[in-house]
């Protein structure tokens, strides 16, 4: 641990140069005292996360370049895939015809300078969150894509992992980076996805709810509405799902709801949608993995009953 770093040198990853630069001598860089995660980079522990890995390496981007793909969704707080979230690199999105990173651990894609897009995530320059979409076209699933485009067009302020204020970008703006990307790998991808991406979704399992449902046949439910008492209009809370016509509501279980507050508060509403007609049909993880088949068949049966 180095007790007397410069104030001017970020802990979580500075330059060799920079440390120079600051009155750190060479031997006290290369010493025990530093991480080297990257060829020219020094942090004061080993980056384990994906954001930890992208903050460090950014004190090398040059002006042309930015933080890109899966790196760029964990800075931006979106939805990883999982099956692309164990990997170990850095993604860099470069200009093409400019000098790009060539070292261990960095993962490079180029891009027309017509189409680059960046902004800012806590100080690090990272691809704007349409183009961060766009980029994953040739990458991801439909449904991965739908729930990377819910989390960017939601206005929900409590959307886990949010790094930026909400929304990130209109339904709009996605659109017209999808137009623009007409012709690229993953084009037709996102373009099947753009229909099916709703504001106001609060988390990624909300997402996958609602594509399980439309899925497997069963009309789209609405996202994330409030519920009043029709006598009082009190407000009793809000949905986060609901088949109006159904009078039926699909709420997901997730870790936020596991608290004593929010579990008294759940078990009132539910109490209060209950009174006043609403059927409550609820899931937790553990009803989609490995698959969601037994609570689609409960929820189509429930559907079918009380369907007018």
């Amino acid at each position: 641990m180095v007790d007397d770093l410069p104030e001017a040198l970020p802990g979580a990853g500075f330059s060799f140069r920079a440390g120079l630069e600051h009155g750190l001598t060479p031997g006290k860089l290369r010493g025990a005292s530093f991480v080297a995660p990257f060829r020219g980079i020094r942090t004061l522990k080993r980056p384990e996360t994906l954001v930890d890995r992208a903050v460090a390496f950014a004190p090398l981007l040059r002006p042309w370049q930015c933080i890109g793909g899966i790196s760029a969704l964990a800075l931006l707080g979106l939805p990883v895939p999982w099956r692309l979230s164990r990997g170990a690199t850095v993604e860099v999105l470069s200009l093409k015809g400019r000098g790009h990173p060539n070292r261990e651990g960095v993962r490079v894609e180029r891009i027309l300078g017509s189409l680059a897009e960046t902004c800012d995530a806590e100080g690090v320059r990272v691809v704007s969150p349409a183009l961060a979409f766009a980029l994953m076209g040739k990458r991801c699933t439909v449904h991965e894509l739908v729930r990377i485009g819910d989390a960017i067009v939601t206005t929900a302020d409590n959307y886990p992992e949010r790094r930026l204020p909400a929304p990130l970008a209109t339904p709009e703006a996605l659109r017209a980076m999808v137009d623009r990307w007409d012709g690229r790998p993953g084009a037709a991808t996102l373009r099947e996805s753009l229909p099916r991406i709703r504001t106001r979704v609060e988390s990624p399992r909300e997402t996958d709810m609602r594509l399980f449902i439309t899925d497997a046949g069963l009309p789209e439910p609405e996202v994330q509405i409030e519920v009043f008492d029709p006598e009082t209009g009190r407000r009793l809370g809000r949905a986060d799902l609901l088949h109006r016509a159904a009078r039926v509501v699909e709420e997901y279980e997730g870790e936020g709801h596991r608290s004593k507050e929010q579990w008294d508060r759940d078990i009132q509403k539910y109490r209060d949608f209950e009174r006043i007609g609403l059927h409550v049909v609820r899931a937790t993880n553990r009803d989609f993995v490995p698959t969601p088949d037994r609570w689609l068949a409960d929820l189509a049966a429930v559907l079918r009953r009380r369907t007018p």
